[in-house]
């Protein structure tokens, strides 16, 4: 009986690890979005920069996309890259929920915009519970831009942030980038 809730904890641990490193790499790319490059860095920008700088501006623009358009490049990533580990012979469960989740980061990005009256019970209860990040959580990134980068949970960005990682990141890539596009 010991040995069983053992082994439930034990595969409960993996599986919020694996949320949470989906959502600090989920946060990873949103800073460098954020960060480096411009609307004519060939190939970042418009894919990326151009999109995040009118997110950026106009942040409810983001819930008037179509849900495909919205989520296509993160699946497609997820999905490419799982098929590789599965190729490899590499595919986990732990790997599987890590991919899941984020492919999932842009929806729950989208899903911190979209106005609490229009959301799914479920998720309105996900983040309740403080297990899908919530507009409040999130706004604090739209309010200063510089910090609150991960946008699946609430927890990453509690680290991140309080350590002061993102600069400390910023101070160590500068000679290989250049400064942030934004001084912080």
């Amino acid at each position: 009986m010991l040995q069983t809730m053992v082994d439930v904890i034990w595969i409960a641990v993996q599986f919020a690890t694996m949320i949470l490193l989906a959502d600090f790499t989920g946060g990873l790319f949103h800073w460098a979005e954020d960060t480096y490059g411009s609307e004519d860095t060939p190939i970042w920008g418009p894919l990326f920069v151009r999109p995040n700088m009118v997110h950026h501006t106009q942040p409810n623009v983001m819930i008037t996309i179509p849900w495909l358009k919205n989520n296509a490049i993160l699946f497609i990533v997820a999905g490419l890259i799982s098929l590789v580990v599965w190729w490899q012979g590499a595919m986990t469960w732990q790997f599987a929920v890590f991919a899941l989740a984020a492919g999932l980061n842009q929806q729950s990005h989208r899903f911190a915009h979209v106005p609490t009256v229009r959301l799914p019970w479920i998720i309105k209860t996900l983040q309740r519970w403080h297990i899908l990040q919530d507009a409040r959580h999130h706004w604090n990134h739209h309010r200063g831009g510089t910090s609150h980068y991960c946008s699946l949970t609430p927890y990453a960005n509690l680290v991140l942030d309080g350590s002061g990682f993102w600069r400390g990141l910023e101070r160590v890539l500068v000679p290989v980038l250049g400064q942030p596009r934004v001084a912080h």
